[in-house]
């Protein structure tokens, strides 16, 4: 089987891991250490997010004397996958013990030199299900008593018959034992309907599920060749509703790179009985854009052991891709903005070092000069980061103060104003006030004008307009510079995202824009542009009065 190298990093992986639907957690060391458990596994487990690190017998005090902690020490030791059907488990949850019941799998992660290094635990909660099937068989069980007792009854029935001249009052007795034993049948068939519908509705959840998840289900008939695959998996390829296809012809969709691969997982998992999972690129049937999807599946098996059909699940992650493409071109950028001001300031005191015997006063003030800018330049870079990293955990506080919004806008960006290049123009309500915090305010007002210096160089006067818009402060900078287009801006807030400058050195680290929305949205505002090739660019936002 073809490899792949893995463009994920360990946090990207376990942010995917975090996200699926199946409920996984990672083990290891002889302790059984909880590496890693996604939200659905810690639900099962009914426990929190603090638990991760922790021993499993620590975490889960409840398994000692449940034989789980020992399968997961075999596995660890022996690289055995051990997995199991409606298994009982006894978990404490709310404060109380109970049993659950799961499909689960314990399967040993091996290094390149097969070395074991942790055990990978997936769990499915079929509490319901089993005891459904359970209650069924129970059903089942009293059906078959009820249709003794009724044959048993309708033998006392003949004999009564027999016997009707000599009594009738063993007659009447036998019909009162007629009527109940049909009571208990109309009861007993009653349960099964409702014990049907059970399952019904069981498999309308889990149809529910999938189709939530945005996944599509397939299989394939080894035998005659032909595939089934639901709306969602046809919608993924761009295939008709009204068309079927053959195994053969789907793979046929897959770029020419990937197919060796695909064809591998499945001859894979045909060899090994075990499930497969790939990665790879088509090209849709309808003609769209190519996308990366991520197939699952196993194959299934006849009573001799041949292979009959595999079947599995199918998901578009090209937005996924794309969003991990972004990750690395970030790093990339970050890697080269955070170089060229080092090298600069680097360059400047190496000078200073050598000159500093006998150096001008005029080169002492531009190498100064110089390393200030380099240094403003490096604040700016890690403040950004800084406040992408509040944003992602949640950090990010308010100060709010009742301030006056012209106040604010005149006495913003400095550095705009003393380079002397643009003019900063005031209009509007000069004494509309809001509710909200100063300084994050003017920091989305230094972002956007900025942006308006670096794409738009020309334009010599920048706008602030000030004004109510109902129950609503509304801010705008305006530039007349060459425009933005279109097709651009619905990206432009968009985390990393950074549009073209043609013509101008271009440079930062794509989360101005981005950090700006969000603080306007903390406050519960919007933000938005309007632009115009060739006659400049408004940005604008609100603030609740």
């Amino acid at each position: 089987m073809s490899t792949y190298p893995s463009k994920f990093s360990s946090e990207q992986l376990l942010e995917i891991l975090n996200q699926a639907k199946t409920a996984t957690a990672i083990h290891s060391t002889d302790e059984m250490i909880i590496e890693t458990a996604n939200d659905a596994m810690i639900a099962i487990w009914g426990k929190d997010k603090s638990i991760i690190g922790k021993p499993i017998e620590t975490a889960l005090p409840e398994l000692v004397g449940q034989p789980f902690l020992g399968m997961l020490q075999s596995v660890l030791h022996t690289g055995e996958t051990i997995s199991g059907s409606d298994t009982m488990a006894e978990l404490v949850i709310d404060g109380e013990l109970r049993a659950f019941y799961f499909d689960f799998e314990y399967r040993a992660i091996k290094s390149s030199t097969g070395d074991v290094i942790c055990v990978l635990h997936t769990a499915t909660d079929v509490t319901d299900r089993y005891h459904s099937r359970m209650r069924e068989l129970e059903l089942e069980s009293e059906l078959q008593a009820t249709n003794e007792e009724l044959a048993a009854a309708n033998e006392e029935l003949a004999a009564a018959n027999d016997a009707m001249m000599a009594s009738n009052e063993e007659l009447a007795a036998t019909n009162e034992e007629l009527a109940a034993t049909n009571e208990e049948l109309n009861q007993s068939q009653q349960n099964l309907l409702e014990t049907n519908s059970e399952l019904t509705r069981a498999e309308d959840t889990l149809r529910q599920a999938i189709d939530s998840a945005e996944m599509g289900t397939w299989s394939a008939d080894l035998v005659s060749g032909m595939l089934t695959i639901s709306n969602k998996s046809k919608q993924i390829h761009g295939i008709a509703e009204n068309i079927e296809i053959s195994l053969a012809q789907s793979l046929n969709l897959v770029a020419p790179e990937y197919i060796d691969r695909v064809q591998q997982a499945i001859q894979y998992a045909i060899n090994t009985t075990q499930s497969f999972d790939v990665e790879y690129l088509i090209n849709p049937m309808d003609g769209g854009k190519p996308k990366w999807l991520k197939s699952t599946g196993k194959a299934y098996y006849d009573s001799k052991g041949n292979a009959v059909s595999i079947a599995g699940t199918i998901i578009d992650i090209t937005d996924l891709k794309a969003h991990d493409q972004q990750k690395d071109d970030f790093i990339s950028i970050a890697s080269h903005e955070l170089k060229t001001p080092v090298t600069s300031l680097k360059a400047a005191l190496q000078l200073l070092d050598r000159m500093k015997e006998n150096i001008s006063p005029q080169m002492l003030a531009k190498l100064i000069d110089q390393s200030n800018r380099s240094m403003e330049k490096i604040s700016t870079l890690i403040e950004d980061l800084l406040n992408l990293s509040r944003m992602n955990e949640g950090q990010l506080k308010l100060n709010k103060t009742t301030f006056t919004i012209a106040h604010m806008l005149n006495q913003c960006c400095n550095h705009i104003r003393v380079d002397g290049k643009h003019e900063l123009v005031l209009q509007g309500d000069e004494d509309l006030q809001v509710f909200a915090d100063e300084h994050r305010i003017d920091q989305v007002v230094v972002n956007i004008v900025n942006n308006a210096v670096k794409y738009a160089p020309n334009s010599m006067q920048i706008f602030f307009t000030v004004e109510k818009a109902g129950d609503f402060a509304r801010i705008s900078i305006r530039d007349t510079g060459p425009g933005i287009v279109p097709e651009k801006l619905s990206h432009l807030f968009e985390r990393y995202y950074r549009a073209d400058a043609t013509g101008y050195q271009n440079s930062g680290l794509g989360l101005g824009l981005f950090i700006s929305a969000e603080i306007i949205k903390k406050h519960g505002g919007d933000i938005g542009v309007d632009s115009e090739l060739g006659k400049g660019s408004t940005f604008w936002f609100t603030l609740p009065l």
